[in-house]
Protein backbone atom coordinates (compact mmCIF):
# COMPACT_ATOMS: atom_id res chain seq x y z
CA UNK A 1 0.00 0.00 0.00
CA UNK A 2 1.50 3.64 -0.48
CA UNK A 3 2.26 6.46 1.85
CA UNK A 4 -0.06 9.30 2.22
CA UNK A 5 0.09 12.03 -0.04
CA UNK A 6 -1.66 15.32 1.13
CA UNK A 7 -0.88 16.80 -2.14
CA UNK A 8 -3.88 18.20 -4.50
CA UNK A 9 -3.88 15.44 -6.96
CA UNK A 10 -3.99 12.88 -4.44
CA UNK A 11 -6.73 14.30 -2.09
CA UNK A 12 -9.25 14.98 -5.03
CA UNK A 13 -12.07 13.51 -4.36
CA UNK A 14 -16.06 13.36 -6.51
CA UNK A 15 -17.03 16.48 -3.59
CA UNK A 16 -14.44 18.66 -4.99
CA UNK A 17 -15.59 17.65 -8.27
CA UNK A 18 -19.09 18.86 -7.59
CA UNK A 19 -18.33 21.75 -5.85
CA UNK A 20 -16.27 23.39 -8.70
CA UNK A 21 -19.31 22.70 -11.04
CA UNK A 22 -22.53 23.50 -8.51
CA UNK A 23 -22.52 26.71 -10.79
CA UNK A 24 -20.62 28.54 -13.49
CA UNK A 25 -17.97 30.33 -12.37
CA UNK A 26 -16.45 31.57 -15.21
CA UNK A 27 -15.34 35.32 -15.37
CA UNK A 28 -16.33 35.66 -11.59
CA UNK A 29 -14.75 37.25 -8.44
CA UNK A 30 -14.75 34.45 -5.78
CA UNK A 31 -14.33 34.76 -2.23
CA UNK A 32 -13.24 31.20 -1.11
CA UNK A 33 -14.04 30.80 2.65
CA UNK A 34 -12.05 27.72 4.18
CA UNK A 35 -9.69 26.92 1.17
CA UNK A 36 -8.08 24.49 2.85
CA UNK A 37 -5.03 23.08 0.64
CA UNK A 38 -6.25 24.75 -2.92
CA UNK A 39 -8.49 22.38 -3.99
CA UNK A 40 -11.20 24.40 -5.49
CA UNK A 41 -8.32 27.08 -6.84
CA UNK A 42 -6.87 24.05 -8.16
CA UNK A 43 -10.00 23.47 -10.17
CA UNK A 44 -11.66 26.50 -11.17
CA UNK A 45 -8.25 28.78 -11.20
CA UNK A 46 -8.14 29.19 -14.94
CA UNK A 47 -12.36 29.99 -15.27
CA UNK A 48 -12.55 32.52 -12.88
CA UNK A 49 -11.54 36.24 -13.02
CA UNK A 50 -10.32 36.01 -9.77
CA UNK A 51 -9.98 34.10 -6.78
CA UNK A 52 -9.20 35.04 -3.33
CA UNK A 53 -8.84 31.63 -0.58
CA UNK A 54 -8.74 32.33 3.28
CA UNK A 55 -7.94 29.60 5.74
CA UNK A 56 -7.59 29.89 9.51
CA UNK A 57 -4.17 27.52 9.01
CA UNK A 58 -1.39 28.75 7.75
CA UNK A 59 -0.26 25.07 6.99
CA UNK A 60 -2.88 25.01 4.60
CA UNK A 61 -1.79 28.62 3.34
CA UNK A 62 1.23 27.42 2.76
CA UNK A 63 0.48 23.99 0.54
CA UNK A 64 -2.33 26.09 -1.10
CA UNK A 65 0.29 28.86 -2.38
CA UNK A 66 2.83 26.42 -3.42
CA UNK A 67 0.49 24.26 -5.58
CA UNK A 68 -1.30 26.64 -7.18
CA UNK A 69 1.58 28.90 -7.88
CA UNK A 70 0.92 29.11 -11.74
CA UNK A 71 -2.35 30.62 -11.66
CA UNK A 72 -1.60 34.52 -11.51
CA UNK A 73 -5.17 35.20 -10.73
CA UNK A 74 -5.19 33.21 -7.86
CA UNK A 75 -4.63 34.71 -3.94
CA UNK A 76 -4.49 33.40 -0.55
CA UNK A 77 -4.82 34.48 3.01
CA UNK A 78 -4.74 33.83 6.10
CA UNK A 79 -7.03 34.79 8.02
CA UNK A 80 -9.93 34.02 11.17
CA UNK A 81 -12.98 35.04 10.19
CA UNK A 82 -14.51 35.51 14.06
CA UNK A 83 -11.94 37.94 15.26
CA UNK A 84 -11.30 39.91 11.42
CA UNK A 85 -14.25 41.04 8.98
CA UNK A 86 -14.06 39.84 5.29
CA UNK A 87 -11.87 41.93 2.61
CA UNK A 88 -14.27 44.03 0.93
CA UNK A 89 -13.62 43.34 -2.46
CA UNK A 90 -17.46 42.64 -3.66
CA UNK A 91 -16.96 39.19 -4.83
CA UNK A 92 -19.64 37.82 -7.51
CA UNK A 93 -19.83 34.37 -5.64
CA UNK A 94 -18.74 33.23 -2.02
CA UNK A 95 -18.14 29.51 -1.57
CA UNK A 96 -17.95 27.80 1.73
CA UNK A 97 -17.18 23.88 0.74
CA UNK A 98 -16.76 22.11 4.35
CA UNK A 99 -16.59 24.93 6.40
CA UNK A 100 -19.91 25.98 8.26
CA UNK A 101 -19.63 23.17 10.23
CA UNK A 102 -16.36 23.93 12.04
CA UNK A 103 -17.44 27.18 12.86
CA UNK A 104 -18.17 27.66 16.50
CA UNK A 105 -21.67 26.71 17.00
CA UNK A 106 -24.15 29.45 17.06
CA UNK A 107 -21.77 32.06 15.15
CA UNK A 108 -22.90 30.80 11.71
CA UNK A 109 -25.47 33.68 11.30
CA UNK A 110 -22.42 36.22 12.43
CA UNK A 111 -20.29 34.80 9.33
CA UNK A 112 -23.18 34.38 6.98
CA UNK A 113 -24.15 38.24 7.39
CA UNK A 114 -20.35 39.01 7.29
CA UNK A 115 -20.34 37.25 3.74
CA UNK A 116 -23.89 39.45 2.81
CA UNK A 117 -22.23 42.81 3.78
CA UNK A 118 -19.61 42.25 1.63
CA UNK A 119 -21.25 40.51 -1.76
CA UNK A 120 -22.63 42.46 -4.87
CA UNK A 121 -26.08 42.68 -5.19
CA UNK A 122 -27.49 39.33 -6.95
CA UNK A 123 -24.42 37.60 -6.01
CA UNK A 124 -24.13 34.09 -4.53
CA UNK A 125 -23.26 31.77 -2.21
CA UNK A 126 -22.69 28.35 -2.35
CA UNK A 127 -22.28 26.49 0.61
CA UNK A 128 -21.21 22.22 1.07
CA UNK A 129 -21.81 20.68 4.44
CA UNK A 130 -22.36 17.56 5.72
CA UNK A 131 -26.25 16.55 5.86
CA UNK A 132 -27.98 15.45 9.43
CA UNK A 133 -29.40 11.94 9.16
CA UNK A 134 -28.16 8.52 10.14
CA UNK A 135 -25.18 9.24 8.17
CA UNK A 136 -23.58 11.16 11.19
CA UNK A 137 -23.36 8.02 13.38
CA UNK A 138 -20.81 6.79 10.47
CA UNK A 139 -19.38 9.79 10.08
CA UNK A 140 -15.62 9.97 12.27
CA UNK A 141 -15.37 13.53 12.72
CA UNK A 142 -18.66 13.04 14.51
CA UNK A 143 -17.10 11.82 16.91
CA UNK A 144 -13.94 13.58 16.97
CA UNK A 145 -13.74 17.19 16.61
CA UNK A 146 -16.11 18.73 19.45
CA UNK A 147 -17.55 21.73 16.77
CA UNK A 148 -18.19 19.18 14.17
CA UNK A 149 -21.79 19.35 12.90
CA UNK A 150 -24.47 17.78 10.52
CA UNK A 151 -27.76 20.01 8.90
CA UNK A 152 -30.55 19.51 7.60
CA UNK A 153 -31.87 21.51 4.67
CA UNK A 154 -34.50 23.51 6.74
CA UNK A 155 -31.22 24.50 9.10
CA UNK A 156 -29.51 25.30 7.05
CA UNK A 157 -32.21 27.04 4.66
CA UNK A 158 -33.32 28.86 7.47
CA UNK A 159 -29.73 30.45 8.35
CA UNK A 160 -29.36 31.87 4.93
CA UNK A 161 -32.96 33.71 5.00
CA UNK A 162 -32.51 34.90 8.57
CA UNK A 163 -28.81 36.25 7.46
CA UNK A 164 -30.69 38.11 4.09
CA UNK A 165 -30.59 35.46 1.17
CA UNK A 166 -32.95 34.30 -0.97
CA UNK A 167 -32.40 30.31 -1.47
CA UNK A 168 -32.19 29.44 -5.10
CA UNK A 169 -31.20 25.50 -5.26
CA UNK A 170 -30.72 23.16 -2.84
CA UNK A 171 -29.77 19.37 -3.35
CA UNK A 172 -27.97 16.64 -1.71
CA UNK A 173 -25.02 13.70 -3.45
CA UNK A 174 -22.68 11.07 -1.77
CA UNK A 175 -23.73 8.09 -1.13
CA UNK A 176 -22.37 4.62 0.30
CA UNK A 177 -18.92 4.99 -1.51
CA UNK A 178 -18.67 8.06 -0.07
CA UNK A 179 -19.43 7.08 3.27
CA UNK A 180 -16.86 3.70 3.07
CA UNK A 181 -14.25 5.78 1.92
CA UNK A 182 -14.05 7.88 4.50
CA UNK A 183 -14.48 5.31 7.86
CA UNK A 184 -11.47 4.08 5.99
CA UNK A 185 -9.84 7.14 5.16
CA UNK A 186 -9.67 8.20 9.38
CA UNK A 187 -7.55 4.93 10.46
CA UNK A 188 -5.53 4.73 7.50
CA UNK A 189 -4.23 8.06 7.59
CA UNK A 190 -3.61 9.03 11.38
CA UNK A 191 -1.93 5.24 12.15
CA UNK A 192 -1.21 4.13 9.33
CA UNK A 193 -0.09 7.08 7.47
CA UNK A 194 -1.37 5.35 4.22
CA UNK A 195 -3.53 5.62 1.57
CA UNK A 196 -6.86 3.57 2.05
CA UNK A 197 -6.77 0.06 -0.08
CA UNK A 198 -7.84 0.26 -4.00
CA UNK A 199 -7.86 4.19 -3.44
CA UNK A 200 -8.60 4.43 -7.35
CA UNK A 201 -11.18 2.32 -7.31
CA UNK A 202 -12.97 4.05 -4.52
CA UNK A 203 -12.47 7.50 -5.42
CA UNK A 204 -14.16 6.36 -9.15
CA UNK A 205 -17.15 5.29 -7.20
CA UNK A 206 -17.12 7.75 -5.16
CA UNK A 207 -17.34 10.16 -8.21
CA UNK A 208 -20.27 8.46 -10.20
CA UNK A 209 -22.33 9.39 -6.62
CA UNK A 210 -21.21 12.76 -7.05
CA UNK A 211 -23.02 12.90 -10.05
CA UNK A 212 -26.36 12.02 -8.96
CA UNK A 213 -28.45 15.23 -6.81
CA UNK A 214 -30.43 12.48 -4.48
CA UNK A 215 -27.78 11.39 -2.41
CA UNK A 216 -27.64 11.42 1.80
CA UNK A 217 -23.95 12.20 2.13
CA UNK A 218 -23.77 15.71 1.39
CA UNK A 219 -26.28 19.19 1.42
CA UNK A 220 -25.58 21.60 -1.14
CA UNK A 221 -27.20 24.91 -1.19
CA UNK A 222 -27.01 28.00 -3.87
CA UNK A 223 -28.80 31.30 -2.54
CA UNK A 224 -28.32 34.74 -3.75
CA UNK A 225 -28.41 38.05 -2.49
CA UNK A 226 -31.42 39.97 -3.15
CA UNK A 227 -30.63 43.24 -5.70
CA UNK A 228 -32.41 45.58 -3.63
CA UNK A 229 -31.32 45.51 0.21
CA UNK A 230 -33.14 44.53 3.26
CA UNK A 231 -34.11 46.79 5.93
CA UNK A 232 -32.64 45.54 8.98
CA UNK A 233 -30.07 43.82 8.25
Amino acid sequence: MKKYNNTIKQRLSGRHFTCAEAIDYTDKKILNIGCGNGSFEFLVGDKAKEIVGIDIKYEDIFQAKEECSNLKNVNFVELNLLEKDLPDGSPDVVTMFDVIEHITKNTEIIILKKIYKILKPNGQIVISTPLKNFTKYLDPAWYIYPRHRHYTKEQLIELLIKAGFEVEKIYTSGGFYEMVSMLLFYPFKWILNLEIPFKKWWDEKRKIEYKRDNGYVTLFVIAKKPSEHRAGL
